[in-house]
């Protein structure tokens, strides 16, 4: 067991100080469920108990430590967080999305241990996935997506277990499935629980200590049939009600007499939803964006344009918005989406989640459907690029004071095929400084390190194979950067042209060959160099002492290559990735029937295990992608 506490806690986004010198103990070994009205600063309270945000004042700590004086791994092997509305990595299986709550307990050189397989079996069977470990979690209900995130923070086998709103948009019968769960945790292995809820009556029947929660303090604590009164709800959610027992638990249940009318600026669905039981009952209060939308839409201006080579511009893009953007970590090959604006913009469309916006929660996964349905000579268009590198404010390289970030684009020139294709090459033709753009990028209050828009997840490698063409060179550059002395392996670029070869630095042995394509088709030197590369060590990079042909395989009785299911990548995106097991990972992204190609060659021709490699076939030559 392990005990949390904040102590004189200060916690603001800019300006707007939410939390107010806070004192909060989470009892050791027992459930405390936190309430509030929307925007009342539960959910920034777990921010900050979890590090996901710094404190303006005060402190958090873990056993008497300052959680901000711990190392990362150190605290991420005592304490889980599930956020609101985790996402999922593209193509990701349940029992992969499982197996990443071990990643603290592994060193950079470990392998996959039996107390690893232990866990996941465990969190498997505590939550009933156990028949789903196989599917893409992308298929799941709601219900069972929350089940599988719940059993990833269990095989991360931590003292303390925070969770934000783990019920919302749930049924009532996966609302109790889930809470069951977390109980069961807290009761078997004495963990320590903090979790935000809106629903008064579950949070009477599930919590052991109650705080409710009102302009960013403690309003009342203790025993939920204390804390749970007449008063307290008027008081923190303008509801007048009466509590009766309830009937199978005997906790308090509130049972509404209709809002009263007060000095409390909430509205009457605000004080209903707070407390229904019955999710689909319609949100339409408004709450801050930084509090519950994972995306954030950016305002950025350009600080500086650098030409890197014949085919390839970086644009510095700078603005006081970026110190909300991030996943607190390196951002390795993190995809942002620029919005090039179209020529006959409106009005902003993306206002409500600006990190000052306003959104409703119960709708603001409808955006991007709704977003499609404006013309694109309004709404502009977006398109998919990569952090090629990000500073803070302060940092010495920066033309500012604001954070910064840099975007390397490629300059493909093509005409317009159909609508929208170019644009955002013709943009970065003409674009200046002081130009801005819009960006969305990820919300650093609401995600970590396992944010599904990182994709190079080697696990345990410790050789590495990155494949790309000029598209994936700037992902390639940021991983490069980030990779430690101990890791070897080899990168191969193809670009246009000689003159596009850039000095990138790393501390690796990883071996960096580019390969300039010139009049050649696209891919072809791609494909012929990892052909060449892996026919020299495929034997060393399988590291299963898996034969490589197929005579051998057919006379020693070994496993045939797998039979791969074919991916029109006309019509869809070829997108298959994976977190690495074993010595060898290889990370592959570029022009979608290139990458096609390779996955057929490695997997299905060298026989080489799927889950040690990601493809990522995301463009088509002339078509416009998101």
């Amino acid at each position: 067991m392990a005990l949390v506490q904040a102590r004189g806690l200060h916690l603001a986004y800019d300006r707007r100080e939410i939390v107010h010198d806070l004192d909060l103990t989470l009892p050791e070994g027992q459930i405390t469920i936190i309430v509030g009205a929307n925007g009342c600063g539960k959910s920034t309270v777990l921010r900050g108990l979890s590090r996901l945000m710094a404190p303006r004042g005060g402190d958090v700590v873990l056993d008497g430590k300052d959680i901000h004086a711990l190392a990362g791994k150190e605290l991420a092997r005592r304490l889980g967080l599930l956020p609101q509305s985790p996402l999922a990595p593209d193509g990701v299986t349940v029992r992969e999305l499982i197996a990443r709550g071990r990643f603290p307990h592994q060193g950079l050189f470990s392998q996959w241990s039996g107390d690893d397989e232990q866990a996941v079996q465990d969190a498997l069977a505590a939550t009933r996935t156990t028949d789903l470990q196989d599917r893409p979690v992308a298929e799941l209900s709601g219900g069972q997506r929350q089940r599988v995130w719940i059993a990833m923070a269990l095989a991360q086998q931590t003292e303390v277990l925070l969770l934000d709103e783990p019920t919302t948009f749930l049924d009532l019968t996966h609302q109790l499935d889930v809470l069951d769960v977390v109980r069961d945790l807290n009761r078997e292995r004495g963990t320590t629980v903090g979790i935000v809820l809106h629903d008064l009556n579950l949070a009477a029947r599930y919590a052991d200590h109650l705080i409710a929660v009102k302009d960013g303090r403690i309003h009342v604590e203790g025993p939920p049939a204390d804390v749970i009164t007449e008063q307290m709800v008027h008081d923190v959610f303008a509801l007048d009600c009466h509590i009766a027992p309830d009937p199978h638990s005997g906790t308090p249940m509130v049972l509404p007499r209709g809002r009263g009318r007060t000095h409390h600026d909430a509205s009457e669905e605000d004080a209903m939803t707070t407390i229904t039981t019955d999710p689909s009952a319609p949100v339409t209060d408004l709450a801050p964006a930084l509090e519950h939308s994972p995306l954030l839409a950016f305002e950025l201006t350009v600080a500086a344009r650098q030409q890197l080579g014949k085919n390839l511009v970086r644009f510095t893009f700078t603005g006081a918005d970026l110190v909300h953007f991030g996943a607190n970590c390196h951002p390795l090959d993190m995809r942002i989406k620029l919005i090039v604006p179209g020529p006959e913009t409106s009005r902003d469309h993306f206002v409500s989640v600006r990190p000052g916006g306003l959104i409703d929660p119960a709708t603001q996964h409808e955006w991007y459907r709704t977003w499609l349905q404006i013309d694109p000579l309004d709404r502009g268009w977006m398109r998919t690029y990569t952090v090629r590198d990000a500073r803070a404010a302060g940092h010495p390289g920066n033309h500012g004071e604001h954070p910064e970030i840099d975007v390397d684009f490629v300059l493909h020139l093509e005409p317009e095929v159909t609508q929208g294709s170019g644009v955002a090459a013709r943009w970065a033709q003409q674009a200046q400084v002081g130009d801005t753009i819009s960006m969305l990028g990820p919300n650093k209050h609401l995600v970590g390190p396992d944010y599904a828009g990182i994709e190079f997840r080697p696990g345990t490698a410790r050789t590495v194979l990155l494949v790309g063409d000029e598209t994936a060179l700037p992902a390639i550059g940021s991983i490069l950067e980030s990779l430690p002395a101990s890791i070897t392996g080899h990168a191969l670029v193809e670009i246009p042209d000689a003159a596009d070869e850039q000095r990138i630095l790393t501390r690796s042995g990883v071996q960096m060959r580019w390969l300039p394509r010139g009049d050649r088709p696209h891919g072809e030197l791609l494909a012929a160099e990892v052909q060449r590369l892996m026919g020299e060590n495929a034997q060393a990079f399988r590291g299963t002492g898996t034969p490589a042909d197929a005579t051998t395989y057919a006379s020693t009785g070994a496993a045939s290559p797998e039979a791969l299911e074919d991916v029109d990548v006309d019509s869809s995106i070829l997108w298959e990735t994976t977190t690495g097991h074993g010595a060898f990972y290889a990370w592959l992204a570029g022009e979608a029937g290139v990458i096609k190609s390779l996955r057929r060659h490695l997997v299905s021709d060298l026989g080489l295990d799927r889950k040690q490699v990601s493809f990522m076939g995301y463009w088509r030559a002339g078509r416009p992608e998101h």
